[in-house]
């Protein structure tokens, strides 16, 4: 075939690393940005409230004591738990515990006891001139029978508990997913009034307290969620952007270069100067390029006025001297 197509040349070696290099890094920088994002709700804030929020890291012992199941938004300002950590709460079940502070194996009883007395940071002072209400009468009050209020918050020296009314929760944000979370064992398990288990409190919020604590397994997680999506995000961008300006910028001028070299030599002359339609390399070009056309034109001219002008010579002619020029040899 005279036009044969051109077949295309196969890449090498090394522009099939790059080629897969460079897509495996953009793979790479967009999954680490959507991992990241997806993480910092859901493990990167639970994990870093848990750490500022100051659990003991000693267990105390809760008793639960108040449950209630609420209907409405306004209602619910709070669950003990639920099952995703995005959705409205229209129906919610709040558990309240009484808990006081489990002993530690190191210390004796009399250490603890002036532990837990410090860490209340209550004490007792006398003030002169001063009267209780309780020892005041009030004779219009004496006739209504009120509902005798129950005690919360943070208790005296002579309490059997430490904290009162604390709302009780799964972690920190009271929320999680199946089968990592299951409202319904846990409010099996911590619903039923009476019942006494370990929990933890947290130091920041005496009425803040959860019933699962695991601050390496916390800290692992937190370690996790930062380390591996963040660097990889950077390395990618790091890659993508020499890749850009340093490998394909150079395959691009090498391409160019070629090209480029044409077109300088036919914009500058031999003298290296620019060609432009007034100088004296454009009007010499310009001169050589109007004598070769009319040479052209004068070697065809003749050759075609030649053949116009010439006699046409018959064939008998040309046989009758032939013959005479024979007879007369």
């Amino acid at each position: 075939m005279a036009d044969e197509e051109k077949l295309p040349i196969p890449p090498t070696f090394l522009e099939k690393l790059l080629f897969y290099t460079t897509a495996t890094f953009v793979l790479l920088a967009t999954f680490s940005l959507f991992a990241f994002l997806f993480l910092v709700p859901f493990v990167i804030e639970p994990a870093f409230t848990t750490i500022f929020m100051q659990f003991d890291p000693v267990a105390a012992l809760c008793v639960t004591t108040q449950v209630k199941h609420l209907l409405g938004v306004s209602n619910c300002s709070w669950a003990s738990c639920r099952e995703g950590c995005t959705k409205d709460l229209f129906e919610c079940t709040q558990i309240r515990v009484n808990y006081k502070l489990g002993y530690a194996p190191n210390i004796s009883a009399t250490e603890y006891e002036a532990l837990i007395r410090a860490e209340r940071s209550l004490r007792n002072y006398d003030y002169e001139n001063y009267e209780s209400p309780l020892e005041k009468n009030y004779p219009e009050m004496e006739e209504q029978e009120l509902p005798e209020p129950i005690p919360t918050g943070l208790q005296g020296n002579d309490s059997e508990w430490y904290f009162t009314g604390a709302r009780l929760f799964p972690n920190v944000k009271g929320c999680g997913y199946p089968p990592i979370l299951n409202c319904t064992i846990f409010y099996g398990k911590y619903k039923p009034i009476g019942n006494n288990y370990s929990c933890y409190y947290s130091r920041v919020d005496p009425g803040l307290v959860i019933t699962e604590l695991d601050m390496w397994q916390n800290t692992l997680n937190l370690v996790y969620a930062m380390a591996i999506p963040i660097p990889s995000f950077f390395i990618s961008v790091i890659y993508l952007t020499f890749a850009y300006f340093k490998i394909y910028n150079q395959e691009e001028e090498s391409e160019q270069a070629p090209l480029q070299s044409d077109a300088e030599a036919m914009a500058t002359g031999d003298d290296g100067k620019p060609t432009t339609p007034g100088s004296d390399t454009f009007r010499e070009d310009l001169a050589c390029f109007g004598h070769q056309l009319k040479m052209q034109l004068a070697n065809e001219k003749p050759k075609e006025g030649f053949e116009s002008n010439s006699p046409a010579i018959s064939n008998s002619a040309s046989l009758s001297g032939t013959k005479s020029s024979f007879v007369n040899a």
